[in-house]
Order: structure tokens, then C-alpha cells, then sequence
């Protein structure tokens, strides 16, 4: 006796292509056409599903290592610069020295103690007092020159004035029968008188 198939309930599936009771699979039923053409103006109006955004044009991998480097090889080069000068001014600075040995002991201490003192400008206040409205510009290693000789030290620009002070005490012999006596060399002239015998 041949057994004989009913066909599937509605919605199930027919099997791998092979019909149920010697049917011809079911052809899918068509659906409702509910697919919404997406652009980017529209933004996925009508489909809650899909937000369109566009792609953000990102530099290639190359392109940001190319960028990174050349980036960092510019702050090496002004760092290297920036060294290459501070060397040059040093060597210059102990050359020049009566005594170079002298000349590096005095930059250590001058250095130590503006950074104890917490810079230059707080350095040159306590040297020198404040005016009014007065800010220091720059200071500058330098050798004053004086009869006894040249004297290391600082010289200061302000908005007011130019100083020197030296890095260390002078010491002087007085009169006679006096004990030895040692002051640090200071000069400081007003940039009003500067500018007025310069003309």
C-alpha cells in the first residue's frame, strides 16, 4: 500500500527541495514591498533600523606616521639647536675665563642658587629691590671688566634698568690694619639715562 502524504500546514517549510505527498514545492509568497531607498539626504527616513552616516575620511596609516615624525623630528631639531647653543655659550663662557676652573665653579653655584631661589626674576628683585611697574626681561652671563680685572656675574635687563651682580664676593685688603673685606660687585644704571647718552 503507498503512503500517501498530506501536504504541510501553511508556513511550515517544505523539505530541502523535496515535495510532501508528490507536490511540487510551494513557491514563496511574495512580500509586501516595504524596503525604503536609503540615502544620505533621506538619513533612513521611514525605517527606524538605519541611520546613514558618512564614512569620515581618515588619513592613511602611512600618512600619520609620516605626520608624527615629522612633527617630533621638528622638536628634536629645535631641542638639538637649543642645546648646541647653551654648549657653544658654556664653552665660549669658561674660554674666556681668567680661569676656566673658576669660571665652572661660579656657573654651578650662580645656577644653584637661582634655582633655590626659584629664578632669575626673584634672584634679581632680592639683589637689586623692585621699582614700580618694573619686570626683569632677561638675564645674561658676563664678565664685567674692571681694574683689577674681569669680574663673572649676571647682567640683568629690566623693564626699568640694566644691572650687573657678581656670582661671587670680591674680597678687598683696606686700609692698613684692617681685616680683609668681601662684597659681592654691583652696577646698576636706569635705562632713561642709557637711552639719553646714547643720543
Amino acid at each position: 500500500m503507498a503512503a500517501s502524504w498530506a501536504a504541510p500546514p501553511p508556513g511550515y517549510p517544505a523539505g530541502h527541495g523535496q515535495a510532501y505527498g508528490g507536490q511540487p514545492p510551494a513557491a514563496p509568497q511574495p512580500q509586501a514591498a516595504t524596503a525604503v531607498a536609503v540615502t544620505a539626504a533621506s538619513n533612513g527616513v521611514g525605517n527606524p533600523y538605519v541611520m546613514v552616516t558618512p564614512a569620515a575620511a581618515t588619513p592613511s596609516t602611512c600618512q600619520t606616521v609620516m605626520k608624527a615624525l615629522g612633527r617630533y623630528g621638528k622638536l628634536l631639531e629645535d631641542g638639538t639647536r637649543k642645546a648646541a647653543d647653551a654648549t657653544g655659550n658654556i664653552w665660549h663662557h669658561l674660554r674666556t675665563a681668567p680661569n676656566m676652573a673658576d669660571a665652572a665653579v661660579a656657573r654651578l653655584s650662580q645656577g644653584t642658587k637661582v634655582y633655590a631661589e626659584g629664578g632669575h626674576d626673584r634672584v634679581f628683585y632680592q639683589t637689586f629691590g623692585a621699582m614700580p611697574g618694573e619686570q626683569l626681561r632677561k638675564a645674561y652671563a658676563c664678565y664685567l671688566s674692571t681694574s683689577s680685572g674681569p669680574v663673572i656675574g649676571t647682567l640683568y635687563l629690566s623693564t626699568a634698568r640694566l644691572a650687573f651682580c657678581s656670582d661671587s664676593p670680591i674680597c678687598y685688603q683696606g686700609p692698613a690694619g684692617q681685616p680683609l673685606e668681601c662684597m659681592y660687585y654691583k652696577a646698576s644704571a636706569s635705562l632713561t639715562f642709557a637711552s639719553t647718552s646714547v643720543q
